[in-house]
């Protein structure tokens, strides 16, 4: 995946903005999960990404969910 747009950006995380997540909260998770990634992107990385936000409400869980599809979604048509 290439550099993103601003729009591109704002589609990506607008699932955790919607869920009611700020700023920093959403940093936290979109570092994390380039740090998983990129450290070790193996069979489980699925699981260690779901389970950044295991303890936060159904919603923030969908909201990540939407997030990573949205972020593959990209790193597909680009």
């Amino acid at each position: 995946m290439g550099v993103l747009a601003a729009e591109q950006c704002s589609w990506i995380v607008a699932p955790l903005i919607d869920a009611g997540l700020g700023p920093e909260r959403i940093r936290d998770l979109v570092f994390r999960l380039g740090f998983e990634a990129v450290v070790d992107g193996g069979p489980a990385i699925h699981e260690r990404l779901t389970g950044l936000v295991r303890h936060e409400p159904a919603e923030v869980r969908a909201a990540w969910t939407a997030v990573i599809g949205r972020m593959l979604a990209l790193d597909e048509t680009g």
